[in-house]
């Protein structure tokens, strides 16, 4: 009888999917390891020439200035401002030679 329950359990389909995902887990596994450890990957996204310094300047820059950083501009210089002037980027178009705020043209009541 018990020879006749264990052949039944076999025939059974139902951990199929488990033992599928289980497996496919194993693979990514394996490939993100791979991955993450080969000098290649590492030299890409590594401290101050990689791709994540790239991502952490042009942040700063959209944080303090509330715009995009300019790729024809060095981070550097870009960062290098005065408060004590209209010059901050934030507040001038060095471009169009203007503020960036506006005011209404009659004085208020």
């Amino acid at each position: 009888m018990a020879k006749l329950q264990n052949l039944v359990l076999l025939k059974n389909k139902k951990g199929q999917s488990v033992v599928e995902y289980i497996l496919l887990l194993a693979v990514l596994s394996s490939l993100s390891f791979a991955l993450y450890n080969s000098t290649r990957f590492k030299s890409f996204i590594k401290g101050d020439v990689g791709f994540f310094d790239s991502i952490r300047k042009r942040m700063e820059y959209s944080y303090r200035y509330g715009r995009e950083l300019n790729a024809d501009v060095e981070y550097d210089s870009a960062m290098e401002f005065s408060y004590g002037d209209n010059k901050h980027d934030t507040y001038y178009n060095k471009q169009e030679n203007s503020s960036r705020f506006f005011a209404g043209q009659d004085a208020y009541p």
